[in-house]
């Protein structure tokens, strides 16, 4: 086997070569179930599972992709509308078609199955719920029940009144939805008025007849109530799970198209509707003393337009989306005595923001709408946030309280006007008050704000903050950002973190007379990464390899240090065993960078030749003849080179050039190889320094030496 002269693991004194490999796989195991438990961990603390991304819900039996009709299916069914959509659309066809056809005709019931209540001839113009009997529309189910079971359409100038209904002992109207008919009641430019007492209200309701209940699914529509350029009043009326799809078929809507549609709703209570009330396009809406609960969508949606819009003494519960949404320019809308809670998304949100930046084809407006007052309201337990007013100019937030787990209250510009006094406004997870965007005369005063890390923030806006009491967890209790003014004077600022007034791009602050008593120091990476504990253990993690490389680092290079100060402890060794035979002459022990002078070398006293000894005196067993105890050392004359020659007692070379002197001054090798041998041959330097300066291993050169020693012996020649 050849020998490259690497040393093995015995060799290098390594006791245990083979436990290294077992105990780095353990350590990376371990490191690796490390960070595996941070992770689970975290998945568990934020999401109460150890694997989110796993979909644990059974999968539903219902195919994504309907079967297509059969071909034996008749061309009545396949005109039938088959989507929410398209049900919508046919509503719409429908009532376009009943407006173009007169009274009498009896297209209408027999095509469009609807009932048309038109003015009488200026005589009176009032419906009763007796007229609907006579008309077919209603049937009568006992004494306090009855079915609608035809569509009824009131014209402008006729007015429907079911207020009396429960006068007349009926309590409860039933309206027919199923999946191949659905019925509603639409006031086309008409008065609709529903109601009872508060001691006897009348309840409004779908129903199925094949199921003896109300009508839950929405997906094949079904029955609502709408009026539409007319007015609609309700009182002590109970409506539940009517409406679908859009804001029209909602539920309980009333809409506009240019003329005056007013709506007055008082101690009305609606459940499961699509929407609990939609409005759109109106010129007034009243709603007092009523209760919107679990609505798919909105709870109270007011949208295109519409103006002088007032919410009072009403909640708002359990909404899919938002609980009260104002939207697409409405304007001068009051919420007064409000409470909103348990929505998908915000509490309240209102967006004001101009429908255009430039000329459009419907003429829109270009400037924001105007006029939100929001007072002695509470707003609490909303998804998304409490409330949220986009654009919105002259908005007032007074005596209201709002706690939420994400952000109490965010108002968005651009806008002019805010005013936000004698609030109550926490969060828990994110910020009590976040005004944002090019808002200007906007004044914050003697209001309560707590928030989690910013109790208020402040971007791109100008505002007054005076006498507020603002409370942070850990972080700033006022941040201000991208160029964000204000002035801010005699607040009490309590929490713990670097900074109570962060100022980031620009942002520029006065403040006077605030009361930091209650405000603790501490670093904002602290709180950083208290805001977010995983951190630590991912510090921990990160924390062990930090330590860990250096420390491996230098065990590596102390071991490669013993590694070449055994391997040139052992070439030594070799070289002076391989001297010790007949012939050699040992080599005293040198430093690595000097060639050491000629030293008198100690022989043993009454020894027939010079015995070489080794470093400290240390004897080195030559072959027979050798030192026996009771021999005494003597110093002989300066030891001979291993050819015979005696050793220079100059500087180690450092290049060839310090070769060429003495003997080999003006010689010139065929080789290399060559010029190596005869470095050691005749030049009377060491193997080791010439292998070193030739960067050639020891033993090839002593090989090679070796080799030019036995061919001078056998052909007689003298180096």
């Amino acid at each position: 086997m050849d020998d490259d002269g690497a040393l093995t693991a015995e060799e290098r004194g390594d006791a245990r070569p083979g436990l290294r490999g077992p105990v780095r796989v353990a350590m990376v195991v371990a490191v690796v179930v490390l960070v595996g438990g941070v992770v689970l961990t975290g998945n568990f603390v934020h999401t109460g599972t150890f694997l989110p991304w796993v979909d644990a819900a059974a999968q539903s039996d219902t195919p994504l992709v309907a079967p297509s009709p059969s071909g034996s299916a008749n061309s009545a069914d396949s005109d039938k509308p088959k989507t929410p959509a398209e049900r919508v659309a046919a509503e719409d066809a429908r009532l376009s078609a009943v407006a173009a056809l007169p009274a009498g005709d009896p297209a209408l019931l027999d095509t469009w199955n609807t009932v048309v209540l038109a003015p009488r001839n200026g005589q009176q113009t009032g419906y009763l719920f007796g007229d609907l009997v006579t008309l077919g529309a209603v049937r009568v189910d006992d004494d306090t029940t009855a079915t609608l079971v035809r569509n009824v359409v009131i014209r402008a100038g006729a007015e429907l009144d079911l207020y009396s209904s429960a006068a007349q002992g009926t309590d409860t109207l039933r309206l027919l939805s199923t999946a191949d008919t659905t019925t509603s009641i639409v006031g086309w430019g008409g008065i609709l008025a529903i109601g009872g007492t508060a001691d006897h209200p009348v309840t409004v309701t779908s129903w199925d007849d094949t199921l003896a209940a109300p009508d839950a699914d929405q997906s094949d529509g079904r029955a609502y109530i709408r009026v539409r350029d007319g007015i609609l009043g309700l009182v002590s009326t109970r409506f539940s799970d009517l409406g679908f799809w859009s804001g029209r078929t909602g539920g309980i809507s009333i809409t506009g198209s240019g003329s005056g549609s007013i709506a007055a709703l008082q101690d009305v209570t609606t459940t499961g509707l699509h929407y609990g009330f939609f409005g759109s396009d109106t010129n007034g809406i009243q709603i007092t003393d009523s209760h919107f609960d679990d609505s798919t969508l909105t709870g109270v949606e007011v949208t295109n337009g519409a103006s002088e819009t007032t919410i009072q003494k009403t909640s708002v519960t359990g909404s899919g989306g938002d609980g009260i949404a104002v939207s697409r320019q409405s304007s001068a809308v009051t919420l007064d005595d409000v409470t909103v809670e348990g929505s998908a998304g915000w509490g309240v949100r209102v967006d004001g923001a101009a429908l255009a930046d430039g000329p459009t084809t419907g003429g829109y407006g270009l400037t924001p709408s105007t006029g939100l007052t929001l007072t002695e309201s509470r707003i609490s337990g909303n998804r998304e946030g409490g409330v949220r007013v986009i654009s919105t100019d002259d908005t007032e937030i007074r005596r209201t309280t709002v706690d939420e787990t994400r952000t109490a209250v965010l108002v968005e510009g651009p806008s002019t006007g805010l005013t936000v006094t004698n609030a109550d406004l926490s969060s828990a997870d994110l910020r009590g008050l976040d005004i944002s965007g090019e808002i200007t005369d906007a004044t914050v005063s003697d209001s309560r704000l707590v928030g989690r890390r910013i109790a208020l923030e402040l971007t791109r806006a100008a505002v007054t903050v005076r006498g507020n009491d603002m409370t942070v967890a850990s972080g700033y209790a006022v941040e201000l950002a991208e160029g964000a003014r204000a002035d801010i004077t005699g607040n009490v600022l309590r929490g713990v973190g670097q900074d109570a007034v962060a100022l980031w791009s620009g942002a520029r602050t006065m403040q006077a007379d605030n009361d930091q008593s209650a405000w603790t120091f501490q670093w904002a990476w602290v709180g950083w990464m208290n805001e977010h504990p995983m951190m630590w253990m991912w510090a921990l993690v990160l924390l062990i390899p930090a330590i860990g490389v250096p420390v491996l680092w230098r065990r590596r290079r102390e071991h490669q240090r013993l590694r070449d100060l055994l391997r040139e402890a052992l070439l030594r060794h070799g070289e002076e065993q391989m001297a010790a035979y007949p012939g050699g002459v040992v080599e005293a022990a040198r430093p690595v960078d000097e060639e050491p002078a000629a030293v008198a070398a100690p022989v043993l006293v009454g020894a027939t030749s010079p015995t070489p000894v080794g470093v400290a005196g240390s004897r080195i067993p030559r072959g027979p003849g050798s030192w026996t105890p009771g021999e005494r050392f003597a110093t002989a004359e300066p030891v001979a080179s291993p050819r015979g020659g005696v050793r220079p007692g100059r500087v180690r070379p450092r290049s060839f050039a310090d070769l060429r002197t003495g003997p080999l001054e003006g010689r010139t090798f065929a080789s290399l190889q060559d010029f190596a041998v005869a470095a050691v041959r005749e030049g009377g330097y060491s193997v080791t320094t010439i292998a070193r300066l030739f960067r050639i291993q020891h033993w090839r050169l002593q090989q090679w030496v070796d080799e030019a020693d036995r061919a001078s012996r056998e052909t007689g020649v003298s180096a």
